[in-house]
């Protein structure tokens, strides 16, 4: 099984895996972190509708981490209604 020592070599601090126990869990808290570093990438835009599809997937099946890509979605969102305002010179 991964650990959070086996990802540090990509450069991310995954260290709070570690406190994690389930492989769910795990790559819920992954995917979240790729979304967040999508968007700090500039592609907020893209971070929003995977996070939307997450919520999605997740809707019936597991409120608590449907709720975790919610709440990013929502955070996002603010970001991508500021990229646009800056676009149409606002």
């Amino acid at each position: 099984m991964t650990n959070a020592t086996d990802l540090s070599s990509s450069g991310f601090d995954y260290s709070r895996l570690t406190s994690i126990t389930t492989p769910n869990e795990q790559v819920i808290v992954l995917l979240l972190d790729a979304l967040q570093k999508l968007a700090d990438a500039g592609e907020v835009d893209a971070a929003c509708r995977i996070a939307g599809k997450a919520c999605a997937v997740l809707r019936q099946s597991d409120a608590k981490s449907e709720r975790r890509f919610n709440a990013l979605l929502h955070r996002l969102t603010r970001r991508l209604e500021t990229v646009g305002e800056e676009e149409c010179g606002e």
